[in-house]
C-alpha cells in the first residue's frame, strides 16, 4: 500500500556533504520525493519531534545502556547521566537530540512509496551506527555511535530522522504546519 514517509537529513549530513548520497538511495529504493526543504528546526517543532513520552525515553535509555555495556562503559553511566535509570537517561539524551536538530539547517523530505515508513527505516539502519548494517544509509556512510555521543555528552549523530509508520503522518503534520 502506498504511504507517506517524514525524513529529515540531520546536520552532520549537510556538513559531510552527503545530501546527494543520501537522497539517492531513496531514489534507487523507488521512492517519490513529494515534498523537499532545507530550513532551520524550531525549538517548538523540536519539542513535538523529541517528545517526553515514557516510553520513548525509557527506550532511549535502554538504548544507551546497552551501547555503553557493549563498550564496557558502564562505569561511566552514572558520571555521565547522574542515574543509571533508563527514563531519567532519555530525558537527557531527548534534549540533546532537541539541541542537535535545531542547530543548523535540515533538509526535510515527505516521501511517498509502498509501506514508506517501515521500507525508509529499514534503508536508514540501526539507530546505532556503530551496529547500523552495511548497505544501510549509518552502516555506510556514519562515523558516529551512541557510545561516541554518551561520552562526548551529545546526540548521537546518525545522518538522518526517519518517523515510525505510526507517527509518520503526524510528524508530516508538524512539518506542514513549521517546517515547509
Amino acid at each position: 500500500m502506498q504511504s507517506k514517509e517524514l525524513i529529515f537529513l540531520k546536520p552532520d549530513a549537510i556538513e559531510g556533504k552527503l545530501v546527494g548520497k543520501i537522497i539517492a538511495r531513496f531514489e534507487e529504493a523507488g521512492f517519490k520525493i513529494v515534498r523537499m526543504k532545507k530550513n532551520l528546526i524550531s525549538k517548538e517543532l523540536a519539542l513535538l519531534l523529541y517528545p517526553d513520552s515514557k516510553e520513548q525515553l525509557t527506550g532511549m535509555g535502554n538504548k544507551t545502556l546497552t551501547a555503553m555495556s557493549q563498550k564496557g562503559g558502564m562505569e561511566m553511566v552514572t558520571k555521565l547521566f547522574n542515574t543509571t535509570d533508563p527514563f531519567e537517561i532519555g530525558k537527557q539524551l531527548n534534549e540533546w537530540n532537541r539541541k542537535y536538530a535545531s542547530s543548523t539547517e535540515v533538509i526535510a523530505c515527505i516521501l511517498e512509496g509502498e509501506d514508506a515508513a517501515n521500507r525508509a527505516r529499514a534503508l536508514i539502519g540501526k539507530t546505532d551506527p556503530a551496529i547500523a548494517d552495511k548497505g544501510t544509509i549509518r552502516g555506510d556512510f556514519s562515523k558516529d555511535s551512541i557510545y561516541m555521543g554518551n561520552m562526548e555528552r551529545r546526540a548521537c549523530r546518525n545522518l538522518v530522522h526517519a518517523s515510525d509508520a505510526e507517527r509518520a503522518p503526524v510528524e508530516i503534520g508538524y512539518f506542514e504546519k513549521y517546517f515547509f
